[in-house]
């Protein structure tokens, strides 16, 4: 397609050469130190904060053409050509945050990182609504490392709570500024992206009327302009690209949100290679080539390095995955651009090759990133001699020359270095027991908390090595007794202390000051109590997880290892309700380790690891394994383990409990209740399933209330744990409580539908069973109705077959008695409508449902038992009193009122009166209405009768002019 005279305006500030190279060279120069970091298999905080440096240079750039750009759309005429190159750029451009990304994931879900992240959606998720949520001023974090579910709260730049914030109480709104400020990379990354998206979102909406006077510009671009898309040639005006652009642009757009994508992206790598098997390392016999000759040693030799190699940095897969994914991006992006603009060239004005201001500058911003990539090779040398230097003490070390350990100290080597094996420089000297090199790394300023893999703030390491040097020297100078000394470093964590003051005696040494320090530990007694009641292994296992502090406890002889503290509680238990997996190991490994030692309350080790809303499986397990544990060992209330483990349906361990020798599965406490009946009022269904099918289950011990596990899951309303027990082989679906309700009778008074439907249709159901004073299920839906559910009950029991709805119970009363005393208006309706309902039917002393709603004022009761033809409103108890007496003597104007208007109705006023006026004795007549309530239904009685009487002498008077008219005539 020819272009003619049309010819796009020349950009160089745009789209110049020089401008070009510098984007492109400050991109790819991003990748080195990235690839470099990965290439040792770890990530550490330097490189991390040199790639975040790097990054926020580059893009602070691009934001500079970016918004030069938007600038020149708006007045001097950017064209839609350039604006599109523009945006390519800008891609480019926004790797940069997700190098820094990639890099950050990985940090973060390192092993040895002390705010560690696990590579899976769930906790990124967290740890990213954590951050954000942190920003929020007066956001309630919790205490850093303990309230807080978020992994950065409450920590410095390193990952670890600051000393400042941890002395002062430093609030929230400054440490979500500075996690703020700490991410800005992230932040830049996300708000170049909104203005790239804005810019993309303005020249797609139309190509043609883009930007302020160049039209004419536009339009030729438009006609004849061609882009490239990985390659391929795509006409500039062609519709499918503009829509396609539109919509990548549009979900680009919103600040923040722009980064879920990427992010879900590299998290989806991490995804995947966890799902891949882990490579292992070969040894020097397991790599073979076929057919090779001995020369051929050195290709095993090469794929045994290589095959261990890619083993040892398998963690860095998913970053160098991501990595090489950004980078083939970038690379085309670069060919793109080229080749559209080698396609375009014949339209594009000779002035877009001119070497102007704007190039220069962009090729003399080079040097920024360049500067940026020279700090990071030099830091990478220093690095390189720090870890030659570390490697050193560890060797030093290791062939116990405190010398060596000492010149290594005065050249740099770092006390508080992580040697090979990711153990410290501390946990070495006190696992070789050198007592000097310890005192030496401890006088250097290495951490005397001797945990592995732990990092923490300088400052605090720093606060703990003087406090553990001042502690020894009190013990030096007698200040202090060895024994409250003991305890107070096992309790702030102190282990290279507490290896100095265990087994110092066991050595001797010539100096003096060496003497005055073991003299001040004679007659240290291990398990000494302080003030509280603790020992130092009780402090050491509940202050924190001090598992090497414990270790070294444990190694000293004369250790009581099952001492209790005040609560009774021993060190066993204390560790399982803690869920300290590695301490309990230690525990068990001791001799005469009591493992079924009970504390207060009769709590066992194995009931306190199961006694939580968060039951510790791997402890059990350990447990389980003991010698001489008892699984069925109760406490105080006689529950055991198991029924622990049902009631917060920690299935896991209740397999593990059903897998043990001697389990008594239907252990019951002091009232009776089994493990299923935990399991079972809990609505566990996944642990009753799993009971029901251990062999030996007895599904039908009763509780010293009578009731059985159906009683109770029929009560609660556990629909599904009901379907389970009633499939259960033996199961007695008509046991009753000491009471003699039934499990139906129990769901009919608490309004369980679903469990009333599945328990009538079981077979064998008996739906009259009569309990204590021969309350029927449908005596017990009347009496306890509350609304729409045990409504629905009663429908179910009216269509139930076999169901007797004029059941009498031991004083006489029907369902319907108790539906019209308690004025269940629903109940009385759906009773009246089933068939063969008795509505005058009395009780032993003769009382109708009609008398009951009469005397209890419930008028429409009253009403729907007038409607029902054959209603006897006349009918009177053993007291000769009626439905009428009754209303009257509660004084209920109303009800005598309805009574009056029924035609069969009997009114003798005088009989009226003189039961009123001389009541029975009794309970039932012990609260009469006031004399006035009742006069004024006596007026009500008089004047129906008045009125009753004129109607009839009308009617008379009726018939007697009716009679004497006709002899007249006749």
């Amino acid at each position: 397609m020819s272009s003619g005279s049309c010819k796009l305006p020349g950009n160089p500030d745009i789209a110049g050469v020089g401008v070009r190279i510098a984007i492109y060279i400050q991109n790819l120069l991003c990748f080195i130190p990235a690839f470099w970091a990965l290439a040792d298999g770890k990530v550490t905080r330097g490189e991390l904060d040199a790639a975040e440096t790097q990054a926020t240079t580059n893009l602070v750039l691009a934001f500079a053409i970016l918004i030069s750009s938007i600038v020149q759309a708006q007045t001097l005429g950017l064209t839609n050509y350039h604006a599109s190159i523009v945006l390519n750029m800008s891609w480019m451009n926004n790797t940069n945050a997700f190098i820094y990304f990639l890099l950050y994931v990985q940090y973060k879900s390192q092993g040895n990182n002390p705010r560690w992240v696990p590579p899976t959606w769930s906790a990124w998720a967290r740890h990213i609504r954590g951050l954000a949520v942190s920003v929020i001023p007066g956001t309630s974090r919790g205490r850093p490392g303990h309230d807080s579910t978020d992994p950065e709260a409450g920590k410095s730049d390193d990952g670890v709570a600051p000393s400042a914030q941890i002395l002062d109480g430093d609030n929230d709104s400054r440490r979500g500024a500075k996690i703020l400020v700490k991410r800005f990379v992230l932040l830049l990354g996300s708000l170049h992206l909104t203005l790239m998206a804005g810019l993309g979102l303005w020249l797609w909406s139309n190509i043609r009327t883009f930007g302020e006077g160049r039209d004419t510009s536009n339009e030729c671009a438009a006609k004849y302009a061609l882009v490239t898309i990985l390659g391929g040639h795509v006409p500039f005006a062609s519709e499918a690209l503009r829509i396609a652009s539109f919509v990548i642009y549009s979900i680009f757009l919103v600040p923040g949100i722009n980064l879920l994508l990427p992010i879900a992206i590299f998290l989806g790598l991490y995804s995947f290679c966890r799902a891949l098997p882990i490579p292992k390392e070969v040894g020097p016999g397991e790599v073979s080539v076929p057919h090779s000759p001995f020369y051929y040693a050195w290709l095993r030799l090469t794929t045994r390095r290589i095959c261990n190699s890619i083993a040892r940095r398998w963690s860095m897969f998913p970053p160098f995955i991501g990595l090489i994914f950004l980078l083939v991006v970038n690379l085309v992006f670069i060919i793109d651009i080229e080749l559209a603009l080698k396609q375009n060239g014949d339209l594009q004005d000779k002035e877009e090759a001119v070497w102007g201001f704007g190039q220069i500058l962009a090729m003399l911003l080079l040097f920024m990133p360049l500067r940026d990539l020279a700090e990071t090779i030099l830091a990478r040398r220093t690095k390189q001699r720090q870890k030659d230097l570390d490697m050193g003490l560890g060797g030093a070390i290791k062939a116990q020359d405190l010398n060596m350990v000492l010149a290594m100290v005065s050249r740099g080597a770092n006390p508080n270095a992580e040697l090979e094996g990711g153990i410290s420089a501390m946990h070495m000297a006190c696992n070789l027991r050198d007592l000097d090199i310890i005192r030496t790394l401890l006088e250097a300023g290495a951490d005397p908390n001797i945990k592995d893999g732990y990092r923490r703030d300088t400052y605090m390491v720093a606060s703990d090595n003087t406090n553990c040097l001042r502690l020894l020297n009190k013990v030096e100078t007698g200040s202090i007794d060895g024994m409250a000394a003991l305890i107070q470093a096992a309790e702030n964590g102190y282990g290279a202390a507490v290896k100095l003051l265990v087994p110092s005696l066991e050595f001797k040494y010539g100096d003096g000051t060496r003497e005055a320090f073991f003299e001040a530990l004679s007659g240290l007694n291990v398990n000494a109590r302080n003030f509280a009641g603790r020992t130092a292994l009780l402090y050491a296992i509940n202050a924190k997880e001090f598992e090497a502090i414990i270790e070294l406890l444990l190694a000293t002889p004369g250790i009581d290892v099952n001492m209790p503290d005040p609560n009774e509680w021993t060190p066993l238990s204390l560790a399982a309700g803690k869920g300290r997996e590695g301490i309990v190991r230690l525990l068990l490994a001791v001799p005469g380790i009591k493992v079924n030692a009970a504390g207060l309350g009769g709590s066992t080790p194995l009931k306190s690891a199961i006694d939580r809303n968060r039951g510790h499986e791997a402890v059990v397990r350990l447990l389980l394994a003991a010698p001489g544990i008892d699984v069925n060992a109760p406490d105080i209330s006689g529950r055991t383990p198991l029924s622990f483990a049902g009631y917060h349906g920690h299935e896991a361990i209740v397999k593990l409990l059903l897998a043990a020798p001697g389990i008594d599965i239907n252990a019951p406490d002091n009232f009776g209740y089994t493990p299923l009946y935990f399991a079972v009022r809990k609505g566990r269904e996944e642990v009753v399933k799993l009971l029901l099918a251990a062999p030996g289950i007895n599904v039908n011990v009763p509780a010293t209330g009578g009731g059985i596990p159906l009683t109770i899951a029929a009560s609660v309303g556990h629909g599904a744990v009901v379907k389970l027990l009633l499939a259960a082989p033996g199961i007695d679906i008509n046991a009753p409580s000491n009471n003699g309700w039934t499990p139906l009778s129990f769901a009919v008074q608490e309004g369980r539908e679903e469990v009333v439907r599945l328990l009538l249709a079981a077979p064998g159901i008996v739906v009259n069973a009569a309990g204590a004073g021969g309350l029927t299920p449908l005596h017990i839906a009347g009496d306890w109705a509350r609304g729409h559910e045990n409504e629905a009950v009663v429908k179910l029991l009216i269509a139930a077959p076999g169901t007797n709805v004029n059941a009498a119970d031991t004083s006489g009363w029907t369902a319907l008695h108790f539906a019209a005393e308690k004025g269940h208006e629903a109940v009385v309706r759906l009773l009246l409508a089933a068939p063969g309902i008795n509505v005058n039917a009395p009780d032993t002393d003769g009382r109708t449902p009609l008398q009951f709603a009469a005397e209890k004022g419930h008028d429409t009761v009253l009403k729907l038992l007038l409607a029902v033809p054959g209603t006897n409103v006349n009918a009177a108890d053993t007291s000769g009193w009626t439905a009428l007496t009754w209303a009257a003597f509660r004084g209920n104007e109303t009800i005598v009122t309805d009574l009056c208007a029924v035609p069969e109705i009997i009114v003798d006023v005088a009989d009226v009166e003189r039961r009123l006026e001389h009541p029975p004795e009794g309970w039932r007549w012990e609260d009469p209405a006031s004399k006035d309530e009742q006069d004024k239904c006596v007026l009500v009685l008089k004047g129906f009768l008045l009125e009753a009487r004129r109607r009839s002498l009308e009617r008379h008077l009726e018939s007697r002019e009716f009679g004497g008219k006709g002899s007249e005539d006749s």
